[in-house]
């Protein structure tokens, strides 16, 4: 048993009974996880502080005014919880950096993925009801359960983690899942195309990001 009664055992053949739904095996080399590896957690409003940057990311991706965007992030003070490439994109845009446009592009792109980031997330808030890796996030804003209107000033302070339990199980099917989509890519071992590798890799970078004190893109993702 491990952190707060954690079997790690049973997590992983969980997992492996999640995987048999898209025919993907038993990872079997994959390392458990263990309790060192929950040993430090981020807290509720850090996530949340998570969500509204990220939020806002996607805002200027999706070319809302760079202005009101700004005014947003300094308002809630929300520049230190921005992802280093959210950062550039931001000061592209507001013409303190310069870029090509191809460079542009792909920063524009980088960002659009992190929408399942943002999903993961807000699951971890318990204000989405499930993580299912073959259905990307819907396209509704789901981001308004934790701020009505898209607007961080009426979130609730009331936000709480999900049980670390079920956070360390969802966590260690991405692991499996991430392990396979390398297999896939590098060696051309069976996945299953209803779930697409850019969903995995976003969703558990967010999920590693709650246990590393690490920047959003020096998360370890090592499979």
């Amino acid at each position: 048993m491990g952190v707060h009664g954690m079997d790690f055992l049973a997590i992983r053949e969980q997992s492996v009974r999640r995987l048999r739904r898209w025919k993907l095996s038993d990872p079997g080399s994959l390392p458990l996880h263990t309790a060192e590896d929950f040993e430090w957690v981020r807290g509720a409003v850090a996530v949340a502080d998570r969500c509204h940057a990220i939020a806002a990311a996607l805002a200027l991706a999706h070319r809302a005014p760079v202005g009101t965007v700004r005014a947003a992030i300094d308002e809630h003070d929300l520049e230190p919880s921005l992802g280093t490439r959210e950062l550039e994109l931001l000061r592209v845009l507001e013409g303190d950096e310069d870029t090509d446009e191809p460079a542009l592009e792909q920063l524009l792109v980088d960002i659009a993925w992190r929408e399942e980031a943002l999903h993961a997330l807000l699951w971890v808030l318990g204000l989405v009801t499930d993580l299912a890796p073959d259905q990307m996030c819907p396209k509704q804003p789901v981001y308004e359960r934790l701020a009505p209107g898209l607007d961080p000033a009426k979130a609730g302070a009331d936000a709480k983690l999900r049980p670390l339990s079920e956070i360390a199980a969802m966590l260690d099917l991405y692991y499996c899942l991430h392990w396979h989509a390398r297999k896939a890519q590098y060696h051309g071992d069976v996945w299953d195309f209803q779930i697409a590798p850019g969903v995995v890799l976003e969703r558990r970078r967010a999920l590693e990001w709650l246990f590393q004190d690490a920047r959003w893109e020096n998360v370890d993702l090592a499979v």
